[in-house]
């Protein structure tokens, strides 16, 4: 069945809108190449690393050709002749403490990296630059998303606190991942971040978990907590990401 085209005021709307992508490897890559087909207007791409044969199976903007090339400057590439129009900011570095000014320049912040340490990080900077968080996590057969909206939702540390100790600290590059899986929950957070873009959220205050081994998907109602240091009442997005920052 053909699909009808988007209504022009809704693709006009999304063409003034921004997502800042932090990581575009298994998350961000599949994340990015929806947002642009989707007519998203400019896109930030950051990522320190560089393509390697080990990321062919699950970052579908790269291939045997770029192997050894910035990822950032890859994706940047293809996205742009994918959408011609599309504006596109890219550096081979990851986002950082004190990047809140930078991600206060753009719409949404979108989670693409793949250590728990940066994604405490992304939660914190989302928090300091009053910028939603789509937040997604891969590591083996299971997935989870999370919609942070800054002062109105749960965020992050509301569910984990604080990061684990470093040797604890397991990321997917260490426990290995099933490749389509990444590309699944990449392309949910796209449909997110579209949705928030538009003032809608399916996974705020709901996070969201996928078993890939049993074919079940869950939905876990979440609240703010009222004793969490990032985002408790009394405390402003930029003090509580001084007190809490990894």
């Amino acid at each position: 069945m053909k699909m009808a085209p988007a209504p022009t005021r809704e693709l006009d709307d999304l063409a003034r809108k921004s997502v800042l992508v932090g990581g575009v490897g298994g998350l961000g890559a599949p994340a990015a190449e929806a947002l642009a087909a989707a007519g998203v207007g400019r896109l930030g791409l950051f990522d320190p690393d560089l393509v390697d044969v080990s990321n062919l199976h699950r970052q579908p903007l790269y291939d045997d050709a770029v192997i050894g090339r910035p990822k950032a400057a890859v994706a940047a590439e293809r996205l742009r002749a994918l959408a011609p129009g599309l504006e596109v900011e890219w550096e081979s570095r990851a986002v950082i403490a004190g990047d809140a000014p930078l991600v206060a320049r753009f719409d949404v912040l979108l989670d693409g990296t793949d250590s728990i340490a940066a994604k405490f990080l992304m939660n914190d900077l989302a928090l300091a630059a009053d910028r939603p968080l789509v937040h997604a996590g891969v590591v083996g057969l299971r997935a989870q998303l999370l919609t942070v909206l800054p002062g109105r939702t749960a965020c992050y540390r509301c569910i984990f606190e604080t990061p684990p100790p470093p040797e604890e600290a397991v990321s997917c590059t260490e426990a290995g991942v099933l490749g389509p899986l990444p590309a699944l929950a990449g392309a949910l957070q796209a449909a997110e971040a579209i949705r928030v873009l538009r003032g809608d959220a399916a996974f705020a205050d709901r996070l969201l978990t996928i078993d890939a081994w049993s074919g079940t998907w869950r939905s876990v109602p979440l609240a703010r907590r009222l004793t969490c240091a990032a985002c408790g009442p009394g405390l402003t997005a930029s003090a509580a990401t001084r007190s809490v920052a990894p």
